[in-house]
């Protein structure tokens, strides 16, 4: 749970129970690298492309997202023109890594269930979120990546996007699909 700090009037982060065993487990799954997967950036194109579609935003982007020591993009989407991903060249390694205390990722994380963010600002634990204010993040959608053999959290798959969103039950539904398929698409990718 996370928890209230008084000397720095910020929330601090969910305890995560977890982390040994995931830490392990994505050694053992070969994730443990900070390293991009290209069918998983694929993947996060999708991501982008679908809630661009839904929500008419340009700039919405998909991450496939490993939660470690810090949070590693595994997956990351283009950026976008036209509400499509372009071609252009995928993020490099820097632009993957976050740490645990930005973003809402560990909440999703924690909650182990979707976590819809119509406007990030309404969430007290967004002030002084790095993720809000360098990347101009105002909407989230995300899904944890539950490892079904295991029932460990991975990490999580969402979208970001700079507008604020009335997320929809059919748009909660849609990242649950996308958490199933990249958790299957992991599995099928780390196969010995």
């Amino acid at each position: 749970m996370a928890t209230f700090n008084t000397e720095t009037s910020r929330h601090g982060l969910p305890e995560d129970h977890e982390l040994p065993h995931r830490l392990q487990l994505l050694r053992e799954l070969g994730l443990d690298q900070q390293r991009p997967i290209p069918e998983l950036d694929a993947f996060s194109d999708q991501v982008a492309d679908a809630f661009s579609e839904r929500t008419g935003q340009r700039s919405f982007r998909g991450i496939v997202n490993i939660v470690a020591r810090e949070q590693f993009f595994v997956g990351l989407s283009r950026p976008q023109t036209g509400g499509h991903s372009t071609s252009q060249a995928p993020a490099s390694a820097s632009d993957r890594i976050m740490p645990r205390t930005e973003g809402w990722c560990v909440y999703t994380l924690a909650r182990r269930t979707a976590f819809p963010l119509n406007n990030v600002l309404d969430y007290p634990r967004s002030a002084g979120n790095g993720a809000m204010h360098r990347l101009g993040v105002r909407t989230y959608l995300g899904a944890p990546l539950i490892h079904a053999e295991t029932g460990i959290s991975l990490g999580t798959v969402c979208g970001v996007g700079t507008e604020t969103t009335q997320w929809k039950r059919d748009d909660v539904a849609l990242i649950k699909q996308f958490a199933q398929e990249a958790i299957d698409l992991i599995e099928q990718l780390t196969k010995p």
